[in-house]
């Protein structure tokens, strides 16, 4: 017999919390490797794929890291 537990996936897809807050954690770490290369990042704004400068990823990032 295993002694691994069963994971319900689902519902902790459908909780959100820790897989959002990973996929936030994600991002910003995305972001910050981005401005540091000085390069621009593929976004998604208003049903068009964009690319954002690193000039403004500084403000999104630091937006995102206030609250």
């Amino acid at each position: 017999m295993s002694d691994k537990k069963n994971v319900d996936i689902e519902a902790l897809i459908r909780a959100g919390t820790p897989v959002t807050e990973a996929i936030r954690r994600g991002g910003l770490e995305a972001m910050k490797r981005h401005i540091q290369a000085g390069v621009p990042m593929v976004g998604y704004r208003d049903g068009q794929v964009v690319h954002i400068p690193p000039e403004e990823l500084v403000e999104i990032l630091a937006a995102a890291e206030k609250g």
